[in-house]
């Protein structure tokens, strides 16, 4: 499905200006949450909605290397009634380990095991058939990888996936800012780059899109260099069989003119499709 702008994010949902009545019972809350995955601990956040009903539950995945992490999207979210959690990748920011495409694909799957343990699930009022990822970037090519490799995962978002086979220079190419590289641990170019080659048709849209089918997904693009990507992705869901909305905004890389608008298509989106 081709959306126009203007057709997906015609009305704000209330998520994006009003704040929920509070529930003292069962209020939101923040909690700083660290999580195993192969031996090294990640860190990072889990926003709690209010009420202590089952809640659908985001996984959002930030870019590479994270300088833009969608709090605010995470926010409108929780005031939508989702849970967020929200992570650092093993060897980015300050989480243990080394840094690689492969283990960000782990760190995924080590999020959603935390999420759906059963005593975590009950604690923190997750119903485990409704876990969405939602992914920036770099976080949008985790998305399409975590939906490949996890069918309890029930849709997904993509803000601009930037893979590594369609994004190569962004990440290791002339283009590769050494700003990139400060908060990550134990990788560099040419490690990333080697890597990209040796999984280039495991990781290709094809392959992926094929594990993904018939869950439904949104692909965001941007003025980023990266729309035929996001287009070719979109062309892979469809051909598979996936329910896909593909919507194309005016705007960089980070959305950083459009976050309304982000913010506003993502929760209709979420509200109309999302299980």
């Amino acid at each position: 499905m081709l959306l126009a702008c203007s057709g997906l994010i015609a009305q704000a949902p209330r998520a994006i200006a009003d704040d929920p009545i509070p529930d003292p019972k069962s209020p939101t809350q923040n909690i700083e949450t660290i999580i195993p995955s192969r031996g090294s601990n990640m860190m990072g956040y889990l926003l709690l909605a209010e009420g202590a009903e089952p809640h659908g539950t985001v996984i959002l995945l930030h870019g590479f290397p994270g300088y833009e992490q969608n709090m605010d999207l995470a926010q409108a979210l929780r005031r939508d009634g989702w849970n967020v959690l929200v992570m650092h990748y093993r060897g980015a920011w300050g989480s243990q380990g080394s840094f690689s495409f492969s283990h960000c694909m782990e760190d995924v799957g080590a999020m959603l095991a935390y999420l759906t343990e059963p005593a975590n699930a009950a604690k923190f009022h997750v119903n485990p058939r409704r876990i969405v990822a939602i992914g920036h970037s770099m976080g949008g090519f985790m998305t399409v990888a975590a939906l490949a490799q996890h069918p309890q995962i029930a849709a997904g978002v993509v803000i601009t996936e930037g893979s590594p086979e369609h994004d190569g220079p962004g990440y290791f190419g002339a283009e590769s800012d050494p700003a990139d590289y400060a908060p990550l641990a134990g990788t560099s170019p040419a490690a990333l780059e080697q890597e990209a080659k040796t999984h280039a048709t495991a990781w290709g849209f094809p392959a992926l899109a094929a594990r993904i089918a018939p869950r439904p997904m949104l692909v965001l693009s941007a003025n980023d260099g990266l729309r035929a990507s996001n287009e070719a992705l979109t062309a892979a869901l469809k051909q598979a069989g996936s329910p896909v909305t593909y919507l194309h905004m005016d705007t960089d890389h980070a959305f950083t003119d459009h976050r309304i608008a982000l913010e506003t298509a993502v929760l209709g989106w979420m509200d109309k499709t999302a299980p």
